[in-house]
């Protein structure tokens, strides 16, 4: 007996859930078809390279790896947002090793540049003109009568 469609549900295009189900029961249809030697040697991959990619598929949370750096993310916007956005990443890696993280300068600039934050960079020195109590004016000369001649 036929399976009726309703008007949220076309046959044509099945839901996503409808495929993820299909695939999974068609996989275990199919996993006694062919040794998993035979597919890893037609496929020029090692058998043990396979299960540890199936082992990787399966996982359901982040790695350790994803995690730490999910954690510095936080510690990193945390210390630039205590120094109101000022700090690059060589101070807030300073300020994460006064805290007792172990991390790279260059790990700290990754996770900046990738989250979007950067430090505030310090004005470029310029020297001021010298100070000058009055207007410039040149000196006074004398004039030719005033000028007295001594014999």
């Amino acid at each position: 007996m036929a399976k009726y469609a309703g008007p949220e549900q076309d046959p044509e295009n099945p839901s996503e859930s409808d495929v993820i189900a299909i695939t999974q029961a068609a996989r275990q249809e199919q996993a006694g078809w062919f040794s998993v030697r035979r597919m890893a040697r037609l496929l020029s991959v090692s058998t043990s390279g396979f299960y540890a990619w199936r082992k990787r598929c399966s996982a359901t949370g982040p790695t350790e790896r994803q995690q730490r750096r999910v954690d510095l993310t936080v510690k990193i916007l945390d210390v630039h947002a205590d120094s109101d956005g000022t700090y690059g990443f060589p101070r807030i890696t300073d300020e994460l090793h006064e805290r007792g993280e172990i991390v790279n300068a260059k790990t700290v600039a990754a996770i900046m540049a990738e989250i979007g934050i950067e430090g505030i960079s310090p004005r470029t020195f310029k020297s001021a003109p010298p100070f000058r109590t009055q207007p410039h004016r040149s000196r006074p000369t004398a004039s030719p009568g005033s000028l007295t001649w001594a014999a």
